[in-house]
């Protein structure tokens, strides 16, 4: 079986890892529901979807379909092998640090940090956006400001008290975005207002150049599964809880974003959905529940995309303590960072990120949303390219060197891509004034990972909370 042959831990075999955070918290389904929250959905189509239509047209399912089959299955599929080899919520930093260099481990985990803080107040921005468009009374800088600042308080407060309340809420949230995001697409294929013809969906774009950039796009909404591997302590069986959830996330994430995919470009013509911008009234959502819904149910569309907002903030903000949390815990970042609360939850980490993303709020509002868009495709990019380049290294310290550069040829070729999503967002951005930032921005993460590895790294003791790692899988 494949999953046999990427280290599947069917039986559970891995029952406890030695951690000061909340053990045996967290089953299955709450994993795969609180990473599926910070895959944002109803936030990240409302930004995202009217840009795929206008790239890829109607084709915009097969640029899905392409990016889920790869580069993202594949890295999904490194992630389980890694997880089982190095358990650890960690994630990136662990897997570059044990199987790369433990310098690289310290720059991949720092940008792996920055991204999750860069998810913080975008998503805070992104909410404040859309609750200013449901209350118009709440509009103006220093009320979006103000209304930020607060957003991130709050859910600063619910991780600080744990990481089953976290879960909890970020299933809620999510439940309520997924109704929506789902029923309009089914309404839209069921009782169509838009003939599309099901051929055209599915079929290459004239101008076939293009869909690279559109499975560029649909790597952007598919992305962050990997935030399952942050939960990997806390979770009841441990190694196979996640790996679940790894695999549960991302074909959850594409078969949502696939049915919206098709059902919106039939409810309304995919020429109207490309133009629409982000400006707070839903977007592509908004314009699909107008079709839909009522006009006394015409806010949900506006609601959805809060909540949703809400739930990548507070799920990002716990990936982001996390990974700063087992850093500290091996000696890569300074001792108080691995500090916990009576909650178990990494306290400093959690309200260091918090100050950080507030003070985001205030310099780089709404009118900097690429600086965020641009921070975390470089990021995430620099994050599973190690991942990767671990799994790479892994196969040939483990194993023939003819089974190892056949197990590696994917790997390899899904780092190509990655490092063509890096290199594009910066000499292809949006906006003329936002040409090279996204390079400055992963110059600026690598300058500062190194100010850490001399200066800020704390002396590595044998007592570090840490624990047997297994180093073959049966």
């Amino acid at each position: 079986m494949i999953l046999d042959m990427f280290g599947y831990d069917r039986h559970g075999a891995i029952r406890e890892i030695r951690t000061t955070l909340q053990k045996n918290a967290l089953n299955t389904r709450d994993v795969a529901l609180a990473a599926m929250a910070f895959n944002a959905p109803a936030w990240v189509a409302a930004a995202t979807m009217s840009t795929l239509y206008l790239v890829v047209g109607s084709a915009a399912p097969l640029a899905i379909l392409i990016s889920f089959v790869f580069p993202m299955m594949v890295l999904a599929l490194c992630l389980v092998y890694l997880t089982r080899a190095a358990p650890s919520a960690g994630g990136i930093f662990t897997f570059s640090s044990r199987f790369l260099h433990p310098i690289a481990g310290t720059i991949l985990g720092w940008a792996y940090i920055i991204a999750c803080v860069a998810v913080v107040p975008l998503t805070a921005i992104i909410g404040t956006q859309y609750l200013q468009a449901l209350a118009p009374a709440l509009r103006g800088p220093l009320a979006a400001n103000l209304i930020g600042t607060l957003l991130v308080i709050v859910f600063t407060l619910i991780c600080l008290r744990g990481v089953t309340l976290t879960a909890r809420i970020a299933t809620v949230f999510l439940v309520c975005e997924l109704s929506v995001i789902v029923g309009l697409g089914v309404m839209g294929i069921i009782l169509p207002h838009v003939h599309v013809p099901m051929r055209s969906l599915y079929a290459v774009p004239a101008n076939w150049s293009v869909l690279g950039s559109g499975v560029l796009l649909g790597m952007w909404m598919l992305a962050n599964f990997d935030s399952a591997i942050n939960y990997i302590e806390e979770a009841r069986i441990p190694v196979r809880t996640v790996q679940r959830a790894l695999l549960i996330v991302l074909s959850a994430a594409f078969l949502v974003y696939t049915i919206a995919a098709i059902g919106w470009q039939r409810a309304v013509p995919v020429v109207i959905l490309s133009r629409i911008a982000e400006n707070g009234d839903g977007g592509p959502i908004g314009a699909v529940a107008r079709e839909y819904l009522p006009p006394a149910f015409s806010w949900v569309a506006i609601f959805v995309v809060i909540t949703s907002a809400m739930a990548g903030l507070q799920v990002s903000m716990t990936a982001g303590a996390r990974t700063a949390y087992r850093m500290a815990q091996e000696g890569y970042l300074p001792s108080l960072f691995g500090r916990t609360n009576r909650h178990r939850a990494p306290w400093i980490s959690v309200v260091v990120i918090a100050a950080v993303s507030i003070g985001f709020v205030w310099f780089e509002p709404l009118s900097g949303e690429m600086f965020y868009y641009n921070a975390i495709v470089v990021t995430l990019a620099l994050s599973y390219m190690s991942a990767l380049a671990a799994f790479t290294r892994l196969m040939f310290a483990r194993h023939a060197p003819w089974r190892a550069s056949l197990a590696s040829i994917l790997p390899v070729f899904a780092m190509v891509v990655l490092g063509f999503l890096m290199y594009s967002a910066g000499a292809e951005p949006a906006d003329p004034k936002d040409m090279y930032q996204a390079w400055y921005i992963g110059a600026g993460v690598l300058a500062s990972s190194l100010v850490i590895v001399v200066f800020g790294r704390s002396a590595r003791t044998a007592d570090a909370v840490d624990g047997p790692i297994p180093q073959e899988i049966p």
